[in-house]
């Protein structure tokens, strides 16, 4: 009798003892995260359970706006739909061996992280993007014979699809009606082609760099000619800042779109569709061309020493803007 009751203790004390273990579970908090693209993904400090039982995590957010992706480790991704990037959540990580669980939660900012992600910095101050809800960039990789020359016919037609959806002509058509033959197009060409199409467009100095920043705030967009061997080159094949192909020297004369800025950490990025992606995309096979980021600095250096003029579009008339005489003044060609 007296042995039964000695091994009544010995497994109490065991089963105590393993109970206390399993409660110690420990997810501790998620240690970081990352917004890439279209989903955030998590990463929680591994669990240690000391029954070696094998432990599930489950993630769960305040928001019913997101599809969470469960799996059997610390990673897991949330789908995160292109409209709710500027939203916050709340995102809780539970672990559990089958027998009991922790929590642990975290913050996290999808606005700040996907800066951070593209390059640009950590606090936005100001923004504003005239971009449209459907489809207007074009890559001049597909832009015919030419297509390494042919920014310029890319470039304008992105600007005439920016004011009229319904344009349905592309760099080809653009090409075919000014040096058909072949040769870098010339800013002038950019003004003849805008006013075939009908589109509201206006020449004006860029005296001021700020003056982009002024254009885009009255919902407007601009071409502009400049010299991309001034743009900085960034390593980073996930950055969305600087240029992403190489100029080897002075005189690289490149037609790009502006429509669009962001101020982050007192620093001013004008966001732009460049045409020359050639092919080259990210890891969503977005075109690199597309939302990209560059330097008001940058832009300043390289348009004052090749064009230092802006060609402003427009979806209504421009007759009050100051404004330059496009016969009056030097043009200059881009490739």
């Amino acid at each position: 009798m007296k042995r039964n009751h000695i091994l009544f203790l010995v497994v109490l004390i065991l089963l105590f003892s393993c109970r206390k273990e399993e409660l110690n579970l420990n997810p501790n908090a998620i240690t970081f995260y990352l917004v890439k693209n279209d989903f955030i993904e998590l990463h929680g400090e591994n669990s240690n359970d000391p029954d070696n039982d094998n432990l599930t995590y489950s993630w769960s957010s305040t928001s019913n706006k997101i599809n969470i992706t469960n799996g059997n480790s610390a990673t897991a991704k949330f789908c995160m739909p292109f409209l709710i990037t500027d939203e916050k959540f709340k995102i809780v990580l539970t672990v559990s061996d089958g027998v009991s669980q922790d929590t642990a939660n975290v913050n996290v900012d999808i606005k700040a992280s996907n800066k951070l992600d593209w390059g640009l910095g950590l606090n936005l101050q100001a923004a504003a993007s005239n971009n449209k809800d459907y489809e207007w960039y074009f890559d001049q990789l597909n832009s015919g014979t030419y297509a390494d020359v042919n920014c310029g016919p890319t470039a304008v037609t992105m600007a005439v699809k920016w004011f009229n959806q319904s344009f349905a002509l592309n760099p080809v058509d653009a090409r075919n009606t000014y040096r058909p033959s072949g040769g870098w197009w010339y800013t002038s060409d950019i003004i003849n082609y805008l006013n075939d199409k009908g589109v509201y467009n206006k020449t004006i100095t860029l005296d001021q760099i700020v003056r982009l920043r002024e254009q885009i705030d009255l919902g407007n967009i601009a071409i502009l000619c400049l010299d991309m061997y001034y743009i900085a080159y960034t390593y980073n094949n996930d950055y969305h800042i600087n240029k992403f192909y190489t100029t080897s020297d002075t005189g690289w004369g490149h037609f790009i779109v502006v429509k669009g800025y962001k101020v982050v950490d007192n620093k001013t990025f004008y966001e732009v569709y460049d045409p020359y992606s050639m092919g080259q995309t990210y890891s969503d096979y977005s075109m690199k061309g597309k939302d990209r980021y560059y330097l008001d600095e940058d832009l300043d250096i390289a348009t004052t020493l090749w064009w230092n003029y802006a060609i402003v579009v427009s979806k209504t008339s421009l007759k009050n803007m100051n404004q330059v005489d496009p016969a009056k003044i030097e043009h200059k060609s881009g490739r």
